[in-house]
């Protein structure tokens, strides 16, 4: 255990002189960000909360099941997300050449790495989990003790995915001990997902069938036979279950959170034992396989006489020779095609034009927040995955400004096929209003320009050049602040869209008249502002490159 602890030493003070060499502005700035978007998330849930505790009978009912869905689903998304990192954490990172060669057990090494693959595939959770659970305790007046016990218990909460993710891994590497990288990824969430389908599909959770009521009675019985979301087994029906034992003084709240908390701890002793049989063998057959890799023709040698054509080929390939990349985004590929086919069988009552429009705007907000997730999960790590090779790539007729612009333009296109399908798709299932079917692709198009610049742009800002992991690199310091400023955008873009929303909504379906100077001035405002997150964020990492010593 001593060794642990000067492992998780030595990081801690890699991290403060790391802290240490960052220019004020950029601490400044990073805090400055993060802190915008906490408080925006809590002011966000908060209004959301106090709407719904207006709400008779079904509103605290709606309230705490809501809670209970998201953590259900942030179980089932950190379980995906520590399965992709956890491979290049603990078999693919330079530093564990190094951690092995000294006189130190394989466990504390394991350990080490494991409180750091959650880290870095939790933060995201954290950040939208803090201001939910602070909303939901502001709203029904929970006491101190609310907070510090749902907080913690939230911290516990993540450790079990994590967990998860390590004792499958070890699993499968050690019935197939020589899958490549790639098949032992794809193998392990193969597994999740269809565990995942067949448990939710056997619970079939009921929360949905609110939009099946037409009636007080059926409302009434409606709450009465709420059930928990993900079944009383899951570790999101405990957590749930903590947050509202506060709000009925009831001391319910205690087993649930002992429950979370030796599930939890029961977990990582296993994980542990796994560790300690099968880590240091399976790392050390991994190795020699890598070794035995024939050596082949470059591809890159067709292109040659043509360097876009060469730099856009090697970005393919190295995408391609990464598996938690392009596992990553099949995963996010599969569900999103699962929300789009979602759309026509939800019964929604979609029959009312009104309510088709409202959702039709609500599904090009969601769409845009994908979009924000992925552009910092795969655009803001481009420039850092260059690595030392950049100095040899900037020596040739390429510069900075060069190698900028077809980073750009060929995200941009994969950006736009995104969104685009998306939106054409979902938009032709919802069966939503003609002008909004046509008005709605062409706002994509600056949404998908903006993103891709403000994730680029500052991923050349905050560049991580002795990080070969894109998990790492998002979840860095660079990274937050590219995840906060594109979901900052999205937002402002959607309150500045919805103005002249509302307008035609209140036109043609309540008679008012159109204020035709304000959708001019939020149409302005739009352009000017999509402008500024084209044209800023490129600018400035494009000078942040050529400022850099290489």
């Amino acid at each position: 255990m001593n060794e642990f602890f000067l492992i998780l030493l030595a990081r801690l003070r890699a991290f403060t002189k790391s802290l240490s060499q960052l220019n004020l502005i950029r601490i400044i700035s990073f805090v400055f960000v993060f802190g915008c978007f906490l408080i925006g998330a809590f002011y966000v849930f908060f209004k959301i909360f106090k709407y719904l505790a207006t709400i008779e009978v079904l509103g605290f009912a709606i309230m705490d099941r809501t809670i209970e869905m998201a953590f259900f689903v942030f179980f089932i998304m950190l379980t995906f997300s520590n399965i992709i990192t956890s491979f290049s954490t603990f078999y693919n990172n330079k530093e564990l050449n190094f951690l092995f060669s000294l006189p130190i057990k394989p466990t504390a090494i394991y350990l080490a790495k494991f409180f750091e693959n959650s880290v870095y595939a939790s933060w995201a959770t954290m950040i939208i989990g803090l201001p939910l659970i602070v909303a939901y305790g502001v709203v029904t007046k929970l006491n101190f003790l609310y907070y510090i016990i749902s907080i913690f218990s939230i911290f516990i909460y993540i450790l079990i995915p994590a967990a998860l993710a390590s004792i499958l891994m070890f699993l499968i590497l050690s019935i197939f001990p020589k899958l490549k990288p790639r098949d032992v990824i794809l193998l392990s969430l193969i597994f999740i997902v269809g565990l995942s389908f067949l448990y939710i599909k056997i619970n079939n959770p009921s929360l949905l069938k609110i939009f099946e009521t037409e009636n007080e009675q059926e409302l009434l019985r409606f709450a009465a036979n709420l059930t928990t979301v993900g079944g009383k087994y899951v570790p999101s029906t405990w957590l749930g279950n903590i947050l509202k034992g506060f709000k009925f003084t009831e001391t319910n709240w205690l087993f649930n959170f002992l429950l979370l908390f030796f599930s939890s701890l029961s977990t990582l002793i296993i994980a542990f034992f796994f560790a300690h049989i099968l880590y240091h063998q399976s790392w050390l057959g991994i190795g020699e396989h890598a070794t035995k890799k024939k050596s082949i023709k470059s591809p890159l040698t067709r292109y040659q006489h043509s360097d876009t054509k060469a730099f856009i080929f090697k970005d393919i390939l190295l995408f391609i020779r990464e598996p938690t990349q392009w596992v990553q985004l099949s995963v996010f590929v599969i569900l999103l095609i699962i929300y789009i086919f979602s759309l026509k069988r939800t019964p929604l009552y979609f029959g009312f034009p009104l309510w088709r429009t409202i959702v039709s705007f609500a599904n090009f907000a969601y769409i845009s927040f994908v979009l924000a997730t992925l552009g910092v999960r795969f655009i803001f790590p481009a420039i850092s995955l260059e690595h030392d090779g950049l100095w040899l790539i900037t020596s040739s007729p390429l510069s900075f400004k060069r190698i900028i612009k077809i980073k750009y333009f060929f995200n941009l296109i994969l950006a736009i096929i995104i969104i685009e399908g998306l939106l054409i798709f979902s938009n032709i299932f919802i069966k939503t209003d003609q002008r909004l079917y046509l008005l709605m692709p062409i706002i994509g198009l600056f949404v998908a320009a903006s993103l891709v610049s403000i994730n680029l742009g500052l991923g050349s800002g905050f560049p991580q050049f002795s990080e070969d992991n894109p998990s790492k690199i998002a979840a860095g310091s660079g990274g937050i602040i590219a995840a906060l400023t594109s979901v900052a955008y999205v937002g402002i873009s959607i309150i500045i869209l919805a103005i002249p929303a509302y307008n035609y909504l209140t036109n043609k379906y309540f008679n008012r008249p159109t204020n035709m100077l304000l959708i001019f001035l939020s149409v302005i405002t739009f352009l000017v502002i999509n402008i500024i997150a084209i044209v800023l964020p490129l600018q400035l990492g494009i000078k942040a490159l050529e400022k850099r010593d290489f």
